[in-house]
């Protein structure tokens, strides 16, 4: 064999090995988009739960959100502001959601379906409020905005409220 026979066979190990080398990187990458995704949505999920866990297990303030989205005056002063807190909260991850939508990290179905969640939280009475005061959230309230929002006549019914609607559903 000659020395360029053996340059050759040197060029296509070469090669080779750098293909494979570009084919694992691509593997690695893509495994790596997954787990980012994944952890990404865990932490959307786990904040929202995390607010769901702390209402649903205080009846008390079950009632204070209840109440500041339906009827904000009744609210006392120190109510009013643990209202705002748990708005606050919900908020944010709706803000985080825009964000890894705004970076296509979410895709426009999902933003879509939590964003209208959103937009019924923000058409109550307690939300218009939470909205006029709390003007940081402007570019979450645009975006929703913009978004073709079902009106119900709640977000939460109450048992009374659905024992009246299957009744009129009845007539």
């Amino acid at each position: 064999m000659n020395w360029e026979a053996l340059a050759a066979i040197g060029e296509i190990l070469g090669a080779t090995a750098v293909l494979v080398t570009i084919a694992y990187l691509a593997v690695q990458v893509r495994q790596n988009t997954a787990s980012v995704a994944t952890a990404t949505w865990d932490s959307v999920l786990t904040g929202f739960n995390e607010i769901n866990v702390a209402v649903a297990n205080n009846p008390e303030l079950a009632d204070v959100v209840t109440r500041g989205m339906y009827d904000p005056d009744s609210l006392t002063d120190l109510e009013g502001v643990r209202f705002a807190f748990i708005m606050r909260a919900a908020s944010n991850q709706y803000f985080k959601l825009l964000r890894l939508h705004e970076e296509g990290a979410l895709s426009k179905e999902e933003w879509n379906r939590m964003a209208r969640e959103m937009g019924q939280v923000l058409r109550t009475e307690g939300g218009r409020r939470f909205r006029e005061t709390h003007v940081n959230y402007a570019p979450l309230y645009e975006a929703v905005d913009m978004l073709e929002i079902v009106d119900t006549t709640s977000f939460i019914f109450s048992r009374a409220e659905r024992r009246d609607e299957a009744a009129s559903e009845g007539q």
